[in-house]
């Protein structure tokens, strides 16, 4: 079952995917804006809702199912309505995010699906990045699990990492935040590398053969590690097209409650570049230089 989108924002997402290889037609994942047609079998929605959603061409190939343009077709299943006080520039920068750490969490680490209200599940979980935009999902579906929560991040951005749910934060650029974390957590904890570069994949590594765990989850292929840890990399790209279970739990029972109860924030902050279809390599480019806690958010229009 199908929709389409009026597209008013998109965000650029996998950046090092984007700008690393040269790509061949339209591509893009992350959309907001308003319903401009439903499918047959589509009840949740109606035209002219604020909405957000998943596109799947990147994995499909389909060109309709990209974002990268004004109009944009999504699966039902990966779609939320955008309660009226969140920006939709604000909901651009959730989707992929979203489904990247919830396929982390609870398709490869075998957390508790969320709820609303969950009960402390008396375990914590390392995310390894808490201030890129997986991570800031990582930290708050964590949360949702009933996980306690301790993250990496730049020491400006601890406070940020904080008010999202994480109870500690340490500096990924300490000489001891090894030793610093090997301080909370214990046996049957879990970990998840959000940032998955080669020194972060070998401090994950040591961490999980350090609490007796046999493998943690890592957003990007793995590199070899002297530890015998299984390094899991996760596919956002599933929930709701082979993991329905994640991608219902997730997106259509907990996402637009928890969004206009104010228990699931849009964080990361977009980065908002307006100007439409002309501006997507001034975002590429500015993600390419370096950005901390923020996201690269594109306006394809004035009105949805």
């Amino acid at each position: 079952m199908l929709l389409r989108f009026r597209n008013k924002f998109f965000s650029i997402e996998v950046p090092i995917f984007i700008w690393k290889f040269e790509i061949h037609g339209i591509i893009g994942a992350d959309v907001s804006g308003t319903i401009f047609q439903l499918g047959s079998g589509v009840d949740r929605f109606k035209i002219g809702q604020r909405v957000m959603g998943q596109c799947d061409g990147i994995l499909t190939r389909v060109v309709q199912n990209t974002v990268f343009q004004r109009y944009a077709t999504c699966s039902e299943i990966l779609v939320s309505v955008v309660p009226d006080d969140i920006p939709l520039a604000s909901a651009a920068v959730l989707p992929l995010a979203t489904s990247t750490a919830a396929a982390g969490l609870f398709k490869i680490l075998g957390m508790p699906l969320l709820v609303l209200d969950p009960k402390p599940a008396g375990k914590t979980i390392l995310i390894w990045g808490g201030s890129s935009s997986c991570g800031a999902s990582a930290i708050q579906l964590a949360k949702a699990a009933g996980y306690t929560v301790v993250t990496t991040a730049g020491t400006q951005n601890h406070d940020f990492v904080k008010s999202i749910s994480a109870t500690h934060a340490f500096n990924h650029k300490s000489p001891t935040v090894i030793q610093d974390i090997l301080a909370i957590l214990r046996t049957g904890d879990a970990i998840f590398d959000c940032i998955a570069q080669t020194n972060t994949q070998h401090a994950c590594a040591e961490v999980a053969h350090k609490i007796g765990a046999s493998k943690f989850a890592a957003v990007l292929p793995p590199v070899p590690n002297e530890y015998n840890v299984e390094h899991v990399m996760v596919n956002g790209l599933d929930v709701g097209l082979v993991d329905f279970d994640i991608g219902d739990a997730v997106w259509r029972k907990y996402l637009p409650e928890a969004l206009a109860k104010g228990k699931y924030l849009t964080k990361s902050d977009p980065e908002v570049l307006e100007g439409g279809l002309r501006r997507v390599q001034d975002g590429i480019d500015l993600l390419r230089n370096g950005m901390s806690a923020k996201k690269v958010v594109i306006e394809i229009a004035k009105q949805a």
